[in-house]
């Protein structure tokens, strides 16, 4: 590596890869490649690593003009009486948060829950072993920082937090962008990258949604979506954009754009977790296509092209996953009423394995041992509930579960392939009836790990600050790190 290039991944002395680091590509930042810690389940359980989830917490919309979102927990492990039952409901305190995505504090002791239409930031502790949550504090994120709808939530090891803001505050609802916060209260503390206000020249990115950093680099890439004033009161393909951005970590700069075509609403983004690759997938809905992202040549620049699409049985995919292991990519299809695998041996060309049915099948959760496939089946209220889009699905709610065997056979948990954990009759805080499940997260005896919606980004720590300034006077280092691992407060600056 360049002398220029004096951090270390923290996360190379954790795991087990000395002399195998790569070094990086010229014009990165502090990088090393480096192998993370989940590679299969004798490895996990070698070293004493829990594979088993104990409670599933599920982010769910309420269904109604009365009821606030809520969490909803159910039971995970099946030596246990409260298996596939709701254990917990937490309501959020007021009604019409319309609740998607949302995550942990770094050391997993608080969910952090934004609202996507009130803008709320919602901190919970996490009490006893899992099943209860407590609300701390909430906060009006788009005030404070002048972005809005805030939308993914990836922790990082310096109390902070990084929420995707898919728009702005603006009559367009324009431009999105990324925010730090602080993980104890949910405050705004200042800007990842530019702020929504831009200066002469300083474009991208023009959309926000998803974002995933690439372990070792100084390389991270976020998706589009559209402007919420469009796409966010029914389904209309024509509102999604186009580009994806690739981000410089250290210099907070999107340094190249990609066009994945025109309405593609680029959604979730998964690097490929083996070392010395630089490789994502990305699913674009609204062309019903996975596309993959490579840096081969090492260059820090990504070539992007489709592998997948229509004639593949995708139709209208919102959520991909990577297992744990490499082998897998699998696909949701919200239009299509399955999910798929794909044997990904040739990420060039993936080969379609099997194909399950699941009603309107949304975001997905695999098991950190590969034997668990979730699948949940709501979108958004509006979405869900557009007259255009096969009626109204309020009795067809639910969690389903696939056992994934040693082949990567994909067995329904219930014997007539109907939902696990039913929410077509839930009890939320004043009146009964159905609810739409979401993303669902494991309790915190499970570690985050790469591909669950966690930045692995890092900043070494500093004081918190309300102030927008260049990143190039804030910034003293970036790290890219496996999410479970905690970078030690001496880890050495860049020069």
């Amino acid at each position: 590596m360049r002398t220029r290039t004096k951090l270390w991944l923290t996360a190379l002395v954790l795991v087990a890869i000395v002399g195998a680091a790569v070094a990086a590509a010229p014009d990165e930042g502090p990088a090393a490649e480096h192998h993370h810690h989940h590679h299969d389940a004798a490895q996990h359980e070698g070293h004493g690593a829990k594979l088993q989830e104990r409670f599933l917490y599920v982010s769910t919309i309420a269904q109604s003009k009365t009821d606030p979102d809520f969490i909803t927990v159910v039971g995970a492990d099946p030596r246990y009486a409260d298996f596939g039952k709701i254990v917990n409901r937490v309501d959020m305190p007021n009604v019409g948060d319309e609740l998607h995505h949302y995550g942990y504090s770094h050391d997993q002791k608080r969910l952090l829950v934004p609202g996507l239409f009130s803008n709320r930031i919602h901190v919970f502790d996490i009490k006893g072993d899992g099943r209860r949550l407590s609300l701390k504090t909430v906060t009006d994120l788009a005030k404070a920082s002048g972005y809005a709808v805030p939308h993914g939530v990836m922790p990082m090891a310096d109390g902070h937090a990084m929420v995707t803001m898919i728009g702005a505050a603006t009559d367009s609802t324009q431009p999105g962008g990324i925010v730090d916060i602080d993980d104890r209260t949910g405050s705004f503390a200042e800007d990842f990258g530019p702020g929504p206000t831009r200066k002469p020249g300083e474009i991208e990115p023009k959309y926000m949604y998803d974002f995933e950093a690439m372990p070792g680099s100084n390389r991270g890439i976020s998706t589009t979506f559209g402007p919420p004033a469009l796409c966010a009161p029914k389904i209309s393909p024509s509102c999604l954009g186009n580009e994806v951005a690739v981000w410089d970590l250290r210099r907070e700069k999107v340094v190249q754009t990609a066009d994945l075509g025109a309405h593609s609403g680029a959604l979730m983004v998964h690097f490929v977790d083996k070392p010395g690759v630089r490789r994502a997938f990305i699913n674009t809905p609204g062309t019903s296509a996975v596309w993959l992202a490579d840096d081969d040549d090492r260059d820090g620049a990504f070539d992007f092209q489709q592998v997948l699409g229509p004639k593949d049985g995708l139709a209208l995919p919102p959520d991909l996953l990577l297992s744990h292991d490499g082998k897998y990519l699998y696909v949701s299809n919200w239009f299509g009423n399955t999910v798929q695998q794909f044997d990904i041996a040739d990420p060039f060309h993936p080969l379609l394995k099997r194909t399950v049915k699941v009603p309107h099948p949304n975001m997905l959760r695999l098991s950190r041992d590969n034997k668990r496939l979730y699948v949940t089946n709501s979108l958004l209220t509006t979405w869900d509930n557009d007259s255009a889009f096969d009626g109204p699905r309020d009795d067809h709610y639910g969690i389903w579960l696939f056992k994934v065997g040693a082949h990567g056979e994909l067995t329904s948990a219930e014997a007539d392939g109907s939902a696990w954990v039913s929410f077509e009759n839930v009890q939320k805080k004043t009146t009964r009836g159905p609810a739409g499940p979401h993303l669902i997260l494991f309790d915190p005896s499970i570690k985050l790990a790469p591909g669950e919606h966690c930045a692995e980004y890092h900043r070494s720590r500093r004081p918190l600050r309300a102030a927008r300034t260049p990143a190039s006077t804030r910034l003293d280092s970036a790290v890219v790190a496996p999410c479970s691992q905690d970078v030690p407060k001496d880890v050495p600056r860049l020069l």
